[in-house]
This record gives structure tokens, C-alpha cells and sequence, in this order.
């Protein structure tokens, strides 16, 4: 039996030397351990048997497989997509790793992030609220509105859009990336509305997408930044929705959404010539 679902996207960017980029979002943990107390144990327990239900749902509305494979545990999935994506040449975690904030989501997350041998980021979704997320450890990660991870020729920026807001550091931090030359990859939880999901994502309702009606100003210069500089960014990385739902946002800009890592959907990205 196949531990993962591969889903493989060519993007083809002149004087960006080729890369592997893995992506996934929404694993759900919801553990318990040894140290977890009856409180914290009987909430993993009540979760996770939740999340068996949901995860289906999410499959059947969205016509995606639901199988033997799918229904292994979410540890199980999380740990089977950090070991297929060892070979990458970075890691994007787009959200929603943890279903809630605990003692033992975080200490188990942490231990697998350790794991990872390549560069990684691991952007805030909106079930792990960033001021519960600890300061230690590679989870704190979590807590930056900002990350990035840079090479010669691409950077891969993160952005924490988790409570649907862009903020005037982070519009500053995306023209800044744009400014450098290089080729630049977005990443982040809550995806962008667009005419090729439109659709989709109002079916969804205003929770699952970043220029909802009423937004912040700063969120449609963000996205309007994005259209603006479409020659040099190559993809945007999204999730939170739990189905895969590509789309452009601007001509030869597209928007990939992971689906649910928690039914051990992982992305692959070979990028550059």
C-alpha cells in the first residue's frame, strides 16, 4: 500500500537551476504522550475520532479518494510526508499542523521537524493561534509573520495570513523579495480568491479566502503586489481549503492548494530549467 498521494507540477522558470520544493498543509495533529495529563489526553482522543468524520467529508464534497491509505492516523500520515520529502531541496509547511495548541502537539512536532534535512518553513495556520505557539523549539517558527528561505537564484517567502490580514510589514517584506532579482516563491494558509475558484472558495464561505468582501486595504496590495510583478513570481503555496483547487491569480502566476495532509496529500514542485 502507497504511504502518500504525489500530486507533481512542472514549473519551467529560465536562470533558476532546477529544485525540488515539497508542500503540504493541514496535518491536524492531535496526540497525546506520555506526558499529556487525563485533560489533555481525553481532548486528543475526543479529536481525533472527530477528525475521522471530517477528513471523510472533505473527501466525498470534493470528489477525492478515500481509502485504506487515507484513513491511517494524522501522526502517521505527518511522519510518512516529512520522510518523502527528504530528497527535496526545501520543505513548505503551508498551515495547520497542529489542530489545536497542546503540550504534546508541540513536543511531537517539534521531534519531527528535527527530522527534516533540508531548508523548511512552517507558515501559522488559523488552529494553531500564534501567541499560544511557544518560543522554543523549531515550532516557534510558527510564530514569525515572515519567513523566508533564500538561495542563489530563488527565495521562497512565508507569510502568517492565518487570521485572514496582511500586515504593512509583510506587504514591505514581499516588494523587498520582489526588489532582490531574484525568482520568488509565496507561501502561506489562507488562499486567494480567484476568478479560476471563484467559485469554489465562495461555496466555502469568506473563512477560506484572503480578499474576502471588507478586507483590509493591505490585503489587495499584497495580492495586487503579486499581479503586479507576475515575471517574477513563480508559484504561491496555499492550503487551509482541505481539496486541491489551482488556479491563476494572474496570467502565468499560478496558486497551488494543497489538499488535507491528514489523508497524506503531499506536493511537489520541480522548478527552474
Amino acid at each position: 500500500m502507497e504511504k502518500i498521494l504525489l500530486h507533481t507540477y512542472v514549473i519551467p522558470v529560465k536562470g533558476v537551476k532546477k529544485k525540488t520544493v515539497y508542500h503540504f498543509s493541514d496535518s491536524h495533529l492531535t496526540e497525546y504522550d506520555a506526558l499529556s495529563d487525563e485533560k489533555e489526553t481525553e481532548r486528543a482522543k475526543k479529536q481525533t475520532e472527530s477528525w475521522i468524520n471530517i477528513r471523510q467529508s472533505f473527501t466525498s464534497a470534493y470528489s477525492e479518494p478515500y481509502g485504506e491509505m487515507q484513513a491511517k492516523s494524522a501522526i502517521e500520515h505527518f511522519s510518512n510526508l516529512i520522510e518523502a520529502s527528504a530528497d527535496g531541496d526545501a520543505l513548505v509547511i503551508a498551515g495547520d499542523t497542529l489542530d489545536y495548541v497542546s503540550g504534546a502537539n508541540v513536543r511531537i512536532t517539534n521531534e519531527y521537524f528535527e527530522k527534516v534535512r533540508c531548508p523548511m518553513m512552517a507558515v501559522c495556520g488559523n488552529h494553531e493561534k500564534e501567541a499560544e505557539i511557544p518560543e522554543e523549539g523549531l515550532i516557534s517558527m510558527m510564530k514569525k509573520p515572515v519567513q523566508k528561505i533564500e538561495f542563489d537564484d530563488l527565495i521562497i517567502i512565508g507569510f502568517d495570513n492565518s487570521q485572514r490580514v496582511i500586515t504593512k510589514e509583510q506587504n514591505d517584506a514581499l516588494k523587498q523579495a520582489l526588489s532582490s532579482g531574484k525568482t520568488v516563491i509565496i507561501a502561506m494558509h489562507v488562499p486567494i480568491m480567484t476568478v479560476g475558484n471563484e467559485h469554489a472558495l465562495r461555496r466555502a464561505g469568506e473563512y477560506f479566502q484572503l480578499n474576502y468582501d471588507g478586507c483590509p486595504e493591505e490585503n489587495l496590495e499584497f495580492i495586487n503586489t503579486i499581479k503586479a510583478n507576475a515575471g517574477s513570481v513563480a508559484a504561491v503555496l496555499a492550503g487551509h481549503l482541505h481539496f486541491i483547487c489551482n488556479s491563476e491569480i494572474t496570467e502565468g502566476v499560478t496558486q497551488y492548494v494543497s489538499s488535507q495532509g491528514i489523508t497524506g496529500n503531499l506536493n511537489k514542485y520541480i522548478i527552474g530549467e
